[in-house]
């Protein structure tokens, strides 16, 4: 063999090693693949409300609330985006649109809480997966502009799957739940530090499913109003709220209750239905017979679209705070709700959140009246969804 092909055959061989050198430490660099990880009641995508509530005189009004979308990933992964208020920031109500729905509905603007009709506030990236016990672990690592978090955050959630027949699945902190509250125990259980979260949060709720979160996911008023596959059914579930015990202004206290959400009417019912509004996505309702105090005991009701993605808004007032004005701009019980949506794309109701800054009737401001907020977090959903009404 000559000198030039012996040189030819080393280099060749030393380039062969350097290659294989290279990809032995790209394998073991790389490890093991990393597993897939079931997602939750095997779905993806979720509306989620979780709010901290407590009593006064420990938290001495420090409720917040939040509304947004977690989106799991079979790679461990999952993000979340929200809206996100605080009792102390005194949010206020805005105009969204104005319901013109003829008949008895009183045309009135439709009130949202302030920043729900932009984009969302807040945002989380991180990481899931599953206690011995089965509970979804979630944890928060970074903010939305991936910027890790001081200190990270987690949750333990029961998941509940195969609803809506096998459609849907169900996240829950541990008391979201139970009786509700009767006037000699009003205070609902609330969750020990660490039991539901590693920090503030104590209360939560969220439904998951394949469906596409995008506008084009979302049910119409128009429809639930005269499908037939909503308009006849009731939607029901359960409100925990921080607010006061009583009537009373003398008593009056700071607690945690729990109430039903919803009712047993129907969007398209025979006797006084919803009507929809005319050039606004939006519908009405006066509700008679309601608690509402005084001789007038309707209540004005609107749900009305608003922004993108799965957003709706809901309103209320007792006509009888109006004093023989046509709407009442004061204190009424706005609540912004994010659209449940089973896999096959078919409405299944609500999570939400209320976030009731007490505001005086003169200015029309806040007035840091703390004991008369409601603050907290619902789901108003169908009976697919098997709700655990417990009154």
């Amino acid at each position: 063999m000559t000198h030039a092909v012996r040189d030819v055959a080393k280099r060749t061989a030393g380039a062969l090693l350097a290659v294989f050198a290279v990809l032995m430490s790209m394998l073991v660099s790389a490890g093991p693949a990393q597993a897939a990880e079931p997602l939750p009641g095997g779905k993806a995508n979720w509306v989620v409300s979780v709010g901290h509530m407590d009593l006064a005189s420990k938290n001495n009004y420090r409720n917040w609330v939040r509304l947004g979308y977690y989106v799991f990933n079979t790679d461990g992964t999952v993000t979340t985006n929200y809206w996100y208020w605080h009792q102390r920031d005194q949010p206020v109500r805005v105009d969204a649109m104005t319901a013109d729905c003829g008949g008895s509905v009183p045309t009135c603007a439709v009130r949202t809480v302030d920043g729900y009709k932009g984009d969302p506030t807040g945002g989380y990236q991180g990481t899931f997966g599953y206690a011995s016990d089965g509970r979804l672990a979630v944890t928060w690592t970074k903010n939305a502009a991936g910027t890790p978090l001081t200190d990270p955050l987690t949750e333990y959630w029961n998941v509940e799957a195969g609803l809506a027949g096998g459609g849907a699945a169900r996240i829950t902190s541990p008391t979201f739940y139970g009786p509700y509250s009767k006037p000699d125990n009003w205070n609902v259980t609330i969750p020990a530090p660490g039991e539901f979260s590693s920090y503030t949060a104590n209360f939560g709720v969220g439904y998951g499913s394949n469906a596409s979160l995008g506008r084009e996911s979302r049910a119409t008023m128009s429809q639930l109003i005269t499908d037939p596959r909503y308009n006849a059914q009731p939607y029901k579930g359960a409100f925990v709220v921080a607010k006061a015990s009583s009537a009373d202004p003398k008593t009056r206290v700071g607690i945690v209750g729990r109430e039903g959400s919803g009712g047993a009417w129907s969007f398209g019912a025979a006797a006084n239905p919803w009507k929809q509004c005319n050039g606004s996505p939006c519908m009405g309702w006066l509700q008679p017979g309601t608690s509402c105090a005084g001789t007038d005991k309707d209540r004005a009701r609107y749900i009305a679209e608003i922004g993108g993605g799965r957003r709706n808004t809901e309103e209320y007032w007792c006509q009888s705070l109006a004093q023989g004005q046509p709407c009442y701009k004061y204190n009424s019980h706005p609540r912004p709700m994010l659209q449940v949506i089973d896999d096959s794309g078919k409405f299944q109701g609500w999570v939400g959140v209320e976030a009731f800054t007490h505001v005086s009737t003169s200015t029309g401001l806040p007035d840091s009246g703390w004991v008369e907020g409601y603050w907290g977090i619902f789901d108003m959903v169908s009976a697919a969804l098997e709700p655990k009404l417990e009154g």
